[in-house]
């Protein structure tokens, strides 16, 4: 395994550690920013979200002690999918970005699991859904910033000049991004590149909005830390190119 993989799994897990808390302290589910939860479950939250949330910090601990690690990994995966995507599901059509970074946060979850001994058989499956699902968000958020330009520039801070040019030029980076993560050629590139220009946000952009702003911009912290992390998970080395997203 790469060093770089390394690091985008410590990124992705941190991310999701800190998504969970910010739903802890928020009393709801917010990663993704999902749809209300459904009437019939709104008599069990906020608790509902707190036992969730215990299981996703509690996940990534075992993680990093060493145990119960595919247990952990599964248990992300299964509590992202039960008490997140499914609140977007009927919401796609109106919400489909939030929809498609609660299925990535579930691909980070596989490509670590995939990394086990017991998983390695299921590597290009996790490689393909999390390729396919990072590449269509990519391409849907670089069109949203030629789709609502007026908006996009008032998120880039103001000590950055052109607002207006850096919000297209990084529209045109995540669609180059996401078409290159699917081309074998270029997708290292591609992951590294769109990778770096993720964290390059999640410190100039999401950090100090969420200082300033407080509130649900915490989960724009959480959720740039977690999405960069799987694209230098994306990456794979010559040697490991047989196993791994290479050999997808």
């Amino acid at each position: 395994m790469t060093t770089l993989n390394r690091v985008g799994q410590h990124m992705f897990l941190i991310g999701v550690a800190e998504l969970a808390i910010y739903s802890i302290m928020k009393g709801d589910m917010a990663m993704t920013r999902p749809r209300p939860i459904p009437e019939f479950l709104q008599n069990i939250n906020p608790a509902l979200t707190y036992i969730a949330c215990a299981l996703l910090v509690i996940s990534v601990v075992l993680f990093y002690l060493n145990r119960f690690r595919a247990a952990a990994l599964l248990t992300i995966a299964n509590v992202v999918f039960w008490l997140v995507t499914t609140r977007h599901i009927m919401n796609l059509w109106r919400d489909h970005i939030n929809g498609f970074k609660s299925l990535w946060l579930i691909g980070g979850a596989l490509l670590i699991l995939v990394t086990l001994d017991d998983y390695r058989k299921y590597q290009k499956y996790a490689a393909w859904f999390t390729l396919i699902i990072v590449s269509i968000f990519f391409i849907d958020c670089g069109i949203a910033h030629f789709q609502f330009p007026e908006f996009v520039q008032t998120l880039i801070p103001s000590f950055i000049p052109f607002p207006l040019f850096f919000t297209y030029f990084a529209g045109v980076c995540l669609i180059a991004g996401g078409v290159g993560l699917l081309i074998p050629r270029i997708r290292n590139l591609a992951a590294i590149l769109s990778g770096i220009q993720i964290a390059g946000w999640f410190i100039l952009l999401h950090i100090p909005r969420a200082f300033t702003f407080g509130g649900d911009e915490w989960i724009g912290v959480g959720e740039s830390l977690a999405v960069a992390g799987i694209c230098f998970m994306l990456y794979v080395s010559k040697t490991e190119g047989e196993n791994q997203v290479r050999s997808v």
